[in-house]
């Protein structure tokens, strides 16, 4: 069975799934840019968050083109270009997060509706960026398993992080989740699986030769609800979603990604 025939993504038979939740999610991934790299100007017609990990990049947003320092959160608003230019020394690792945010979800949230897009222009601290990373991932287990009611826990993730930046925009202290939970060795392995999406045969060598494979993966099913191997299926099934998605965009920006997850 091709991969288009396996039922990895969230159940259309979820009777919440066609109703018009707000907000809701478009699609997600994260991905490894590689030096030199290049991703074109491009606009949507939904919001999105782009969080900027791992190292400094030259992101490209309705200010120009700047130097923008890791661990920096980004919100662009619809028909708004933006793209990134990687320099030679670079490696940063993108987390995106595309969703339609409704028409009154901003109205409730003004930092997040400003006009000004520098005023849409975050730099986290390193547990506002974990907070963020553990919300991404709470919205990648609904969206890539086959569960009643995915489409609406997906929305009250969604809510949950739209919530936080607010609140971070504001200053606002606010406990955070407890992430930690998710162990270090368990999300080294889930990069190595989201890296390894678009090298199937590679992961296939590769992930025997992890120290302490075995004992590492009864704790990633543990946490994400699915083997490694599982995982790796419905990443690919993402990545082909994505790229239709994005299909109207320049081929060039697609060669640069390493790896995705909706």
């Amino acid at each position: 069975m091709g991969l288009a025939g396996r039922h990895f993504l969230c159940s259309t038979s979820d009777p919440m799934a066609t109703a018009r939740i707000q907000p809701h999610i478009i699609s997600l991934r994260c991905h490894v840019a590689e030096p030199g790299a290049i991703f074109d100007w491009h606009s949507h017609p939904f919001d999105e968050f782009t969080l900027l990990t791992d190292d400094d990049s030259l992101i490209r947003c309705p200010l120009g083109e700047r130097p923008t320092k890791r661990n920096t959160l980004l919100l662009y608003h619809p028909g708004e270009r933006h793209g990134a230019r990687i320099t030679s020394r670079q490696r940063p690792r993108f987390w995106v997060v595309q969703f339609w945010a409704g028409r009154d979800s901003y109205s409730r949230m003004d930092r997040l509706g400003a006009t000004d897009p520098k005023e849409r222009v975050w730099l986290l601290s390193d547990e506002q960026t974990e907070t963020f990373k553990w919300f991404f991932l709470q919205i990648l287990n609904e969206r890539t398993q086959r569960r009643n009611y995915c489409a609406a826990a997906q929305s009250a993730w969604l809510q949950l992080m739209l919530i936080s930046v607010q609140r971070w925009a504001e200053r606002e202290t606010e406990a955070a989740p407890d992430y930690r939970h998710v162990k270090p060795e368990v999300m080294k392995l889930w990069h190595f699986v989201n890296g390894h999406v678009g090298r199937p045969d590679l992961f296939l060598t590769e992930i025997q030769r992890l120290p302490n494979y075995d004992s590492t993966r009864h704790a990633f099913k543990a946490a994400f609800g699915c083997s490694p191997r599982e995982m790796m299926q419905r990443l690919r099934v993402q990545q082909a979603k994505n790229l239709l998605l994005e299909s109207p965009l320049s081929p060039k920006p697609f060669t640069n990604w390493r790896s995705f997850g909706e």
